[in-house]
């Protein structure tokens, strides 16, 4: 199970006020079958049959009869047996989240998202408890409770929503790199030009210094892309940077960044910021290539959230997904047809074609925005410090847990130490009337311009 897959599921819990709850399987490898024949030396400690102990153990082998921790094939067996079983209790899944499983019953349904030996539970609580039963019948297994941690999430349960954060993540990143006691900035990176005069990585000049290789440079990117891809998608495009100058050169190749947020019922899901593998004439072209990678990202997304939705008796809406672009020239020619003239003759029609395709068959619907209104600008770009923030709390505030035929949202303010200060990561939760109300554990605001001032590295 993928993050981006979990995170579906957290807002469809929260939306659908169902339960979640974890499991472990204990030394889940050992329940795997093999499938072919795997010999290993004689271990320590065991004890030879008598008419081979005058013979050296260099020279003796053992045949595995089952799976175990160590082989390459572990981890496909114990899904191939866990999967095996999950079917046989009238579980479904497919291949689009082949470690999602769903029952259906009269009365409800139970989601079970696997990752790797934790099994989560999402649904009602009758099914819940009928697999949490059913699991521990056919494996030892550790119930944990309500889901409180699960793939480096932090997850906290109110009753009106979900708030997952990576706090303690956070703090053992910033201790570990020591940056536990450094004075924070109002935005991830400074807002400059990137070209090639004005690159501030450019290579040295004079009383200016290369870091050295005493310094983890890799692996506090490393720390930072984990928070990047899971809770933190206002840092992801400054990471992303980073990352190019792990050599300490000058990657400066004259291309166009990609950037996009999809939000799943007001819960932002998957977001991307990726340097672009072409180099791109012009700002319609560079546009063109990010609509075909968003575009596929969306029909994975629609497949999954389909599926899964249908298998659990959940009624769903098939209209389009809206997808905003800020390029009208972009917009035009995906709406009127590829436009054929010297400046776009060039374009692969690859790139137009998979898109008009999908808008033709109404699974996507492609619309002008503004470029000030644009929240994906977070992923493309260094952005002044108002314009980041204004973006930044547009896509927090995706990351809304709601009800449909609710209006009241509960803003939480987690906290999460960065430096010496206090950062406030927005999160946002369903409640039941038409009022807007910040909830946090120190004040409580009325007024949603009041979090600007509230929102600091």
């Amino acid at each position: 199970m993928d993050a981006i897959t979990f995170r579906f599921l957290m807002s469809l819990a929260a939306s659908q006020n169902l339960e979640m709850y974890l499991m472990d399987v204990v030394t889940a490898y050992l329940y795997g079958s093999l499938e072919n024949e795997i010999y290993m030396k004689i271990p320590e400690g065991l004890k030879m049959p008598e008419d081979l102990k005058s013979k050296a153990k260099e020279i003796c082998s053992v045949r595995l009869q089952r799976s175990l921790y160590g082989l390459k094939q572990s981890g496909r067996m114990w899904y191939n047996r866990l999967s095996e079983y999950l079917l046989s209790k009238d579980y479904v899944n497919n291949a689009i989240c082949p470690c999602v499983f769903i029952k259906k019953s009269s009365s409800g349904f139970v989601i079970i998202a696997v990752y790797v030996d934790d099994l989560n539970m999402i649904g009602t609580q009758k099914e819940i408890d009928d697999a949490r039963t059913h699991m521990k019948e056919e494996f030892e297994m550790k119930d944990l409770g309500k889901t409180k941690f699960c793939l480096g999430l932090q997850i906290e349960h109110f009753q009106d929503g979900i708030f997952v954060h990576q706090s303690n993540y956070t703090k053992r990143v910033l201790k570990r790199f020591y940056m536990d006691k450094a004075t924070p900035l109002s935005t991830p990176m400074v807002n400059r030009s990137l070209d090639v005069e004005k690159d501030p990585f450019r290579p040295c000049e004079d009383n200016e210094e290369v870091l050295g290789p005493e310094v983890p440079y890799m692996s506090a990117i490393g720390g930072l892309m984990y928070l990047a891809n899971c809770t933190r998608p206002d840092i992801a495009f400054a990471t992303n940077l980073l990352a190019r100058y792990r050599y300490l050169s000058d990657p400066h190749k004259a291309r166009s960044q990609t950037g996009y947020v999809f939000t799943i019922g007001g819960t932002a899901v998957s977001w991307r910021s990726q340097k672009q593998t072409l180099v791109a004439t012009s700002s319609n072209y560079a546009e063109t290539i990010a609509l075909h990678e968003a575009c596929r990202e969306c029909v994975w997304l629609r497949s999954m959230t389909h599926h899964i939705q249908e298998s659990s008796g959940i009624v769903t809406e098939k209209e389009p997904t809206k997808i905003f672009e800020d390029n009208s020239a972009c917009v035009t020619q995906l709406k009127e047809g590829y436009i054929k003239s010297d400046r776009t003759k060039h374009i692969p029609p690859r790139f137009f074609s998979y898109t008009q395709e999908l808008q033709k068959n109404q699974e996507v619907d492609i619309e002008y925005i503004r470029s000030s209104d644009n929240a994906a600008d977070l992923f493309t770009k260094a952005l002044p410090t108002t314009v980041f923030k204004k973006h930044m709390f547009t896509v927090l505030e995706c990351v809304v847990y709601k009800t449909c035929e609710k209006k009241r949202l509960y803003l939480f303010q987690g906290e999460i130490m960065l430096g010496n200060r206090i950062s406030k990561v927005l999160h946002l939760s369903p409640g039941t009337s038409d009022e807007l109300c910040v909830l946090s554990n120190k004040s409580r605001l009325k007024e949603p311009s009041e979090l600007y001032q509230n929102l600091m590295y």
